[in-house]
């Protein structure tokens, strides 16, 4: 008897069409549904997926109620046949083989694999050093793979592993391979690979356990020799499968021979003939891998039928989607064939009809992938338009899936998608990744301050009361300070803060405060401190395990689960938010994984958890069970398979995405998977082009890619490059005249209307609310960006402060500056013995009560010291001609025809011998330069210089005279005294620091004067000391970027 094997064409809806067949006795000849509820009890489907599985069903009552109008029957067993995730079920089925081991858990299976891997990396990496250094691998120290690389090591090994035992092959075959044929890395890797088959089995042997691969072996071939015994009652039918294991095989032939048995194909080539089909054989093609008819090929080869054999069921079938199929057949032909192009090309011309073969398809090639994902969507939405039709975008780049999901939700569509949503992007997937990171990775206050207003950290609290102490805390005690973001020590942290908050006399606060932080209440300040508290209780647990010794990642877990629970406790003690839903049903599934873990021996220290998890939960999908579109699907090219669309949009059309680059993996190279009977990386290309093979069979087709993808261009996929060759340029013009208009869509969306361009914020207050009263530093500001002034002085908007951070230069500035200021408030002469050793003292004295971090402190002090040394040095050179010193001066004048009040303190003001002074600033940065401060674009030192003419600080007198106007640098390696006076230079004005701070009073006269004005306004950046840098603290208010670019107002920096 010959096997009973059929093909359903890509044009024809699979699943639907071979429920039909079957219902119709189409398929097995003595099967004909009668219109009994029970006539298909004992029919038994195997399908690839679970996917396909709930598919079918779907198809079967669809089937059902349109032509027999039955409501009600019992459906056939539809059982999957593990490919993917299904191969977890061969483990426990009832089966003969009833004494079958168990398969080892995946997580147990990759966490022992972890363990070789991390051996394998020492190797490797020892290996490649010792080649590029000459120096023998034994002699170099190894460093040890993170976990997160050896977790990820393991999974391309178990991979490997279970490709290995699906085909039925060995690593023992390597040992065959001479040495000298391989590479340095490569036999580092071969001996890896030696140690892998001798302990592995032993490993699995052990443990009492075998592979999910070697049990998906065992179960097919145990269901293959059932049938074959005669077990099987009524008709048996494997469909839709072009997987070539040889366990598969073995099913397939099993139930293509049975009397009622039939094997029913994907879109197997009934075009490509006799020479075509010979030259799709890797022994006479080394690119025969890689067509989409290879698998298939290999299925027919193992019944030993020729393609003719294979019966078709393409009843219905249109006519345009036949010549389109021939036409696809042709432009995927072998290489080596192609030559027959010439003849079979004008075949897909017009038909009688005058339809060409390709009117139904769409060519989208838009210039980046965000126009791309846009005019994907419109497509969506316009075929959505149709009543009843089904369309779908079917691509392997998933980010081009998630700007389409995106982008759909602006026409009000949520897409099916196929691939879920990853559990770590979920709300307790992050909450979990932010617990990690801020437990055990200290320092970073924007993951803190992300854990502590997250969703689900309520400590115990209403959600309500838990923002409210979570913004009480940021303002507090989070932005505007300098400390260690360590979520661990927030309490103490919070405690330290509000201490110092309610020590301050009321007249200081502001201080310590910024006006956002004096909108927290003092009633605030209990609820903020109780939740601080318990938010570092929660993470104590983890945070202990910081620099102990390493530990098994079973041993992290319950702490971890434990940190968890506690930040997501509600008023009722309960995280009952924490596992709600299918994302948390998904997460408390994951930690009771990560928690029963066996021990493997691979330990690592805490710190490398937070990378570990992600690389573990990066496998992890959540399904939703709901709510989504039944008629908008997004699908991964696996996910695809099988499923019917009325609009097919095939996304992403580039190399290296469809299909994906061919590699040979991490393990083996292409010679060694020869050698070992695997299928080499092209299996993979071919996989990928039956999938677009399929794909086209659908009524409607749009072919989607981007010209640019990451900055560079790209390379159209060689699947559409062999369409758009065979169809020739008229037939692709129309083509992409199609797809611009969804491109044009795409664009019209993004583009705004025609507005005129907003001009410069120009605000004139009402001249009482304009401001009396400056100080020497606003002054800059006002010349610069009055608008800023506007913003903060009358408008009362302060811009949150930074997040908190780590000491750096700012504070270390300001640390040197009030050494240098107590040494003159105390008196200190500077040519003393003493001085140096007293000054020391004030630096110790100032560097305690600055309480640095410890490995900061370690840093700064040697620094500190120099510095400190080179400012004694300097004080001495110039101590004869100083007669006294006046240090942290406060001052103010009044310009009283104006009603307006300039104050200021000065860093330094010395008296020399003659009388005169001279006015010093000190500075540990480069700014302002000496141009800015003689050109009065910064003039804070000549208006203190003006206050002293006018005797307005502390010990001066009206009528001083000015002698220099100094800048002190205090740098790291040197010490840089910068004067404003000058005699005047070829290239240098000459400057009086008398006349410049006279000049400077008399112009902040004016200014002031002039803002008093109605007509004035506050406009912004009328001098911005950089043009393009926005970083300014009210930019975004005054829209700066709309106005001063691409055409907009002048906005030039000044030159230096």
């Amino acid at each position: 008897m010959a096997p009973n094997i059929l093909s359903i064409p890509p044009g024809r809806p699979f699943l639907k069409t071979l429920a039909a067949g079957l219902l119709s006795g189409r398929i097995v000849e003595s099967f004909r549904y009668d219109g009994d509820p029970l006539a298909l009890a004992g029919v038994t489907v195997y399908v690839p997926s679970r996917r396909a599985a709930r598919s079918l069903s779907s198809a079967f009552t669809q089937v059902l109620g349109e032509r027999f109008g039955v409501r009600s029957a019992i459906l056939p067993k539809i059982r999957p046949i593990g490919e993917g995730d299904e191969a977890a079920i061969f483990a426990t089925r009832e089966s003969s083989a009833g004494t079958m081991l168990p398969a080892m858990p995946e997580l147990e299976r990759r966490l022992a694999l972890a363990r070789l891997a991390r051996q394998w990396r020492r190797l490797a990496e020892s290996a490649a050093t010792a080649a590029l250094s000459g120096e023998p691998a034994e002699a170099l120290s190894e460093r040890p793979a993170s976990a997160a690389e050896a977790l990820a090591l393991a999974g391309d090994l178990g991979t490997l592993l279970d490709e290995i035992e699906t085909e039925g092959t060995s690593f023992a075959k390597l040992a065959g391979l001479a040495p000298d044929a391989l590479a340095a890395w490569w036999q580092t890797t071969l001996s890896f690979l030696e140690i892998v088959t001798e302990h592995w089995p032993e490993h699995l042997k052990q443990r009492g356990v075998t592979s999910e691969a070697a049990a998906k072996n065992v179960w097919l071939r145990s269901e293959a020799a059932r049938l074959l015994s005669g077990e099987a009652k009524g008709p048996v039918i494997l469909a839709g499968s072009t997987a070539t294991a040889p366990a598969t095989l073995d099913l397939m032939h099993a139930v293509a021979n049975l009397a009622e048995g039939a094997l029913v194909l994907p879109g197997l080539d009934r075009h490509i003939g006799e020479v075509g089909f010979a030259a799709i054989d890797r022994d006479v093609s080394i690119a025969a891998p890689g067509h989409p008819q290879y698998g298939l090929k290999r299925i027919l080869t193992r019944f030993a039928l020729p393609p003719e054999a294979v019966r078709h069921l393409d009843e219905d079938l249109s006519p345009a989607l036949a010549r389109r199929e021939a036409f696809l057949a042709s432009a995927l032909r072998p290489a080596e064939t192609t030559a027959l192009w010439a003849e079979e090309a004008p075949a897909f011309g017009r038909d009688a009809l005058g339809r060409e073969v390709l009117d139904d398809v769409a060519l989208i090639e838009a210039g980046e992938p965000r126009i791309e994902a846009l005019a994907i969507a419109a497509a969506m939405r316009e075929a959505l338009e149709q009543p009843e039709a089904k369309v779908a975008l079917i691509t392997p780049d998933r980010r081009l899936a998630r700007r389409v999901l995106a982008e759909l939700e602006r026409f009000g569509i949520t897409a099916n998608d196929s691939a879920g949503r990853p559990l770590g992007t979920t709300a307790p997937g992050k909450l979990l990744s932010a617990a990690l990171k801020v437990a055990l990775e200290p320092g970073d206050p924007v993951a803190l301050l992300g854990l502590l207003k997250h969703p689900l950290c309520r400590l115990g609290c209403k959600a309500i009361d838990a923002r409210n102490a979570a913004r009480a805390i940021e303002l507090i005690a989070i932005r505007g300070t300098v400390d260690v973001a360590d979520g661990a020590r927030l309490g103490e942290i919070v405690n330290r803060r509000i201490e110092a908050i309610e020590t301050l006399p009321a007249g200081e606060v502001g201080r310590l405060l910024t006006r956002p932080a004096r909108n927290v209440k003092a009633a605030e300040y209990e609820a903020a401190r109780r939740f601080a508290e318990d938010f570092a209780a929660a993470l104590r647990p983890l945070a202990a395990l910081r620099g102990t010794e390493p530990r098994e990642i079973a041993d992290y877990a319950v702490p971890l689960t434990e940190a968890l629970e506690a930040l997501a406790r509600d008023e009722k003690g309960a995280p009952s938010e924490l596992y709600a839903g299918e994302n948390g049903a998904a997460l408390a599934e994951f930690l009771a994984k990560l928690v029963a873990a066996p021990q493997t021996g691979f330990a690592f220290p805490a710190e490398e958890l937070p990378d570990a998890v992600e690389t573990l939960i990066s496998g992890v999908t959540v399904k939703p069970r709901g709510g989504l579109s039944a008629r908008a699907f997004v699908l991964g090219t696996l996910e695809a398979r099988l499923e019917s669309v009325d609009v097919a949009i095939l996304g992403s059309l580039n190399e290296g995405v469809w299909p994906a680059g061919a590699t040979s993996g991490a393990f083996l190279s292409r010679l060694m998977r020869r050698e070992i009977a695997l299928d080499p990386p092209e299996r993979r290309v071919g996989l990928a082009a039956h999938d677009f093979w399929m794909a086209m069979g659908a009524r409607h087709v749009v072919l989607t890619r981007s010209r640019r993808m990451d900055g560079a261009p790209t390379i159209a996929s060689r699947l559409l490059q062999r369409v758009t060759t065979l169809a020739g340029a008229d037939a692709t013009g129309k083509m992409s005249e199609r797809g611009e208009a969804y491109v044009a869509a795409a664009e019209a969306l993004e583009t705004a209307d025609d507005r005129p361009r907003i001009a410069r914020p120009q605000p004139r207050p009402p001249v009482e609310t304009r401001p009396r009263r400056y100080s020497v530093t606003e002054v800059e500001t006002l010349i610069r960006d009055p608008y800023a002034v506007h913003a903060r002085r009358i408008m009362k908007l302060d811009a949150l402060p930074p997040l908190m951070r780590a000491p750096h230069a700012r504070e270390r500035g300001e640390l040197i500056h009030a050494i240098v200021a107590d040494f003159v408030l105390k008196a200190i002469d500077p040519e003393e013995p003493e001085a140096a050793e007293e000054l020391r003292l004030i630096a110790e004295e100032h560097f305690a009560r600055a309480a640095l971090p410890g490995d900061v402190a370690a840093v700064w002090w040697p620094r500190i010291i120099g510095t400190t040394a080179r400012f004694l040095e300097w004080e001495k050179e110039r101590n004869a001609a100083v007669r006294e010193r006046l240090a942290e001066r406060s001052g103010r004048s009044e310009f009283p025809a104006i009603g307006v009040t300039l104050s200021g303190r000065s860093d330094r003001i010395d008296r020399l011998a003659d009388g005169s002074i001279v006015i010093l600033d000190f500075k540990t940065g480069t700014k302002p330069s000496v141009k800015q401060a003689r050109t009065l674009l910064s003039p804070q030192l000549a208006l203190e210089g003006g206050m002293a003419m006018r005797g307005d600080f502390e010990g001066t007198s009206p009528g001083e005279t000015i002698a220099d106007l100094v800048y002190v640098r205090l740098r790291e390696r040197e010490l840089k005294s910068e004067g404003l006076e000058t005699p005047g230079t070829k290239t240098t004005l000459p400057c009086d620091p008398t006349e410049l701070s006279d000049k400077a009073m008399r112009r902040f006269e004016g200014l002031a004067a002039l803002f008093l004005k109605e007509e004035t306004a506050f406009a912004s950046r009328t001098r911005p000391i950089l043009a393009g840098d926005f970083t300014g603290d009210y930019d975004h208010l005054a829209r700066v970027k709309e106005w001063s670019v691409s055409g907009g107002e002048d906005d030039e920096g000044e030159a230096e």
